[in-house]
C-alpha cells in the first residue's frame, strides 16, 4: 500500500508542475498578418546590368528571357536568402525567370530548394503578358491565355495567389469595362488552380484607388482582389511631370475592403527604423482596422542600403508592428 501511495505521489509530483507551469505561461498573442518577402527585392542581384536599356532589355526578356540574367544571383538563390533572413514565405515575380514557366525540371529544383531551405511561396507577380484591358477582343483574349503557363507554375509550385496588371486602352470607363470582363475570366481560371487573382495598384489607371476599387466591384468574383502597393498612387500614371499623385492615405481607405494582400515598399529609413517616406503604422492600421489578415510582403527598392540589408530593415519594420502592443 506503501508502496502504491509513493508512486501515485511520484507521479502526480512528476505530473503536476509542468501543468501549473503552462497555466501561468502569458496567452500567446497572435499575429495580425503574415510577412513574406518578394523576389523583387533582389532584383538588381538577378539582372545584374541588363535593364539600363529597357527596350532592349524587353526584347531580349521576350526572344531570349535568360540573357537578363546577368546579375550574381541565380533566381531560385531567393530559397538561401529568405532562410537568411528568416522568412518562411517568398513572393515570386515572373520576369526574374521568364524563361521557365513550362520547364518542369527548372520548377522541380525550385521546390526542391525551397523544401531544403524550410520556405514556401506564396504569390506569384506577373508582369509583361499583355493588356487585359485592350479595347481589341482579340488583343484581350490572348492576355488572358497568356496567364494559364503561369496560373499552372504558381500552382506547381505551391502559390496561393496570382497577381495581374489592369492595364488598357481608351477612356477610364472603357479600361474599367474592358478590364472587368476580362479579370472575370482570370477569377475563373484561377478558381481551378487554387489561386486568387490580385490587382495591384501597378501602373496607368490602376494607380488612381477610386479606380482600382471600382474594378474590384464590377468584376464581382469572389476570388478577385487588391495587391496594395503602399506606393503606387497616381493620377494617370507614372512619368507625369510634374507629377499628380493619388493621396495615398485615401487610396489605402479606398482599397482597405478589398485588400487580399500587401506590397510593403521601402526606400530608406530613418534612426528609428521607420520608411523615412510611408507612415507604415498608421497604413496598416487602417488595413487591420478594415479586417486585413492577409500577407504583408517586404519590397525594399530603395539606393542608399544593399538588396540584402534594404530587406533586413523591411522586415523588421514589418515585424515590430505585427503584434499588437
Amino acid at each position: 500500500m506503501k508502496r502504491r501511495r509513493f508512486a501515485k505521489s511520484l507521479i502526480v509530483g512528476l505530473i503536476s508542475p509542468p501543468l501549473l507551469v503552462r497555466a501561468n505561461q502569458p496567452k500567446k498573442r497572435e499575429a495580425r498578418y503574415e510577412i513574406s518577402i518578394s523576389q523583387w527585392c533582389f532584383h538588381h542581384a538577378i539582372f545584374g546590368a541588363s535593364r539600363q536599356n529597357y527596350s532592349k532589355f524587353l526584347k531580349m526578356l521576350r526572344t531570349s528571357p535568360d540573357s537578363v540574367l546577368l546579375g550574381e544571383m541565380d533566381p531560385r538563390d531567393i530559397t538561401k536568402v529568405a532562410r537568411r533572413l528568416d522568412v518562411s514565405i517568398i513572393d515570386m515575380v515572373n520576369v526574374l525567370w521568364f524563361g521557365h514557366a513550362k520547364d518542369r525540371p527548372w520548377l522541380k529544383e525550385l521546390k526542391q530548394r525551397a523544401e531544403d531551405d524550410g520556405v514556401s511561396f506564396g504569390l506569384l507577380m506577373c508582369d509583361q503578358l499583355g493588356s487585359i484591358g485592350a479595347s481589341n477582343s482579340e488583343l484581350r483574349t490572348r492576355a488572358v491565355e497568356n496567364h494559364l503557363p503561369w496560373m499552372e507554375a504558381a500552382a506547381e509550385i505551391g502559390c496561393s495567389q496570382l497577381r495581374v496588371n489592369a492595364y488598357g486602352d481608351g477612356s477610364y470607363l472603357d479600361k474599367l469595362n474592358q478590364c472587368a470582363e476580362s479579370l472575370h475570366r482570370l477569377c475563373e481560371l484561377g478558381a481551378e488552380f487554387n489561386l486568387e487573382i490580385l490587382v495591384e495598384n501597378h501602373g496607368h489607371q490602376s494607380n488612381n484607388g477610386a479606380w482600382l476599387a471600382m474594378l474590384i466591384d464590377q468584376t464581382n468574383h469572389s476570388n478577385s482582389g487588391v495587391l496594395l502597393d503602399l506606393d503606387n498612387f497616381f493620377m494617370g500614371g507614372w512619368n507625369i511631370d510634374p507629377p499628380r499623385l493619388y493621396d495615398r492615405l485615401q487610396g489605402v481607405i479606398d482599397l482597405a475592403p478589398y485588400t487580399k494582400g500587401v506590397s510593403a515598399k521601402t526606400y530608406d529609413f530613418d534612426n528609428e527604423g521607420n520608411e523615412s517616406s510611408i507612415d507604415y503604422k498608421l497604413c496598416l492600421e487602417i488595413l487591420i482596422d478594415a479586417g486585413f489578415k492577409g500577407r504583408v510582403s517586404a519590397e525594399f527598392e530603395g539606393t542608399t542600403l544593399t538588396e540584402y540589408e534594404g530587406s533586413k530593415r523591411t522586415l523588421e519594420l514589418l515585424r515590430a508592428y505585427q503584434y499588437e502592443t
